[in-house]
């Protein structure tokens, strides 16, 4: 009978790791997948132009408040520098290339090629935004 039961056990512990590891995502999967879901919805909300989530203006009375509308007018600048910084890409504008002489200035040239092509792709993503809206407000207006 012991025999049985140890079988029985390791069949049942096989079966219980079997069913653990056929999870279709584990935590890091799912905070790999949240994260590029969070990354693809800031990129498509930085092409659109800035709205206040609330409209009311923010008075300044203590603390907090003063963190609410700092955090406003900060959201604000940054999303109009990156934005006039998509416009400036895409009208055929780049900063000033880095010459390179060292390690240094090569990872910085890399990283200034990334930046201006993260930029003119941001600027397509834009135009394709402003030509779907165009078309959805040209058929809306033929119904």
């Amino acid at each position: 009978m012991k025999p049985r039961f140890v079988f029985l056990l390791a069949a049942i512990a096989a079966s219980t790791s079997l069913a653990a590891g056929a999870a279709p995502f584990g935590t890091d999967e799912a905070r790999a997948e949240a994260g590029q879901r969070n990354a693809a919805a800031e990129r498509a909300a930085s092409l659109r132009p800035f709205v206040q989530v609330d409209g009311e203006v923010v008075r300044v009375t203590d603390t907090d408040s003063a963190r609410q509308a700092a955090a406003r007018a900060s959201a604000r600048q940054a999303h109009d520098a990156h934005f006039s910084d998509v416009l400036r890409a895409g009208s055929g504008s780049s900063s000033a290339p880095i010459s390179v002489t060292d390690t240094d200035s090569a990872r910085a040239a890399a990283q200034q090629n990334g930046r201006q092509q993260k930029l003119l792709a941001d600027y397509a993503d834009y135009v394709k935004t402003q030509d779907r809206a165009v078309l959805d407000a040209g058929r809306t207006s033929t119904r």
